[in-house]
């Protein structure tokens, strides 16, 4: 009634049906898989907030680059009204250094003084406070 073909051919599909649900169970119920799955589902969630994150953080720069060059502008328009009202209403003698110089750096205030020097100490070295004298006896104890 059935051939052996048939019987092999039968057999032969059902040990593959039984390997890949055992497998399929394996995948399913193994502690081992779920716990990966779980870490791929966090790295990905985690990866996602990190794009979120950068994202947000680019915008907010975008627009602090936008404020600073729009206050900048305002500076300049504040500066130069300045100048024109001072050019205008104040009459400065030939002698004198301009009231506002050009923020392109066009003028610069002349600094009274001949030169600037950092302060001086004055004070002479002691011996006893740990002065030059005092440093060669130090190093050789």
């Amino acid at each position: 009634m059935f051939s052996a073909f048939a019987f092999w051919l039968s057999a032969i599909g059902c040990l593959a049906a039984g390997v890949a649900g055992g497998w399929l169970l394996r995948i399913m119920l193994d502690p081992s898989e779920q716990k990966l799955r779980d870490a791929e589902t966090r790295i990905r969630a985690s990866e996602a907030a990190l794009d979120d994150y950068r994202r947000q953080v680019t915008e907010h720069f975008r627009g602090t680059a936008d404020r600073v060059n729009k206050l900048t502008d305002d500076y300049r328009e504040l500066h130069s009204h300045l100048a024109q009202g001072a050019m205008g209403l104040c009459n400065p003698s030939a002698t004198e250094a301009p009231l506002l110089t050009s923020l392109s750096g066009g003028g610069v205030r002349a600094i009274s003084g001949s030169s600037v020097n950092p302060p001086l100490d004055y004070a002479p070295p002691m011996p006893e406070d740990g002065g030059p004298d005092d440093l060669g006896r130090l190093r050789e104890v």
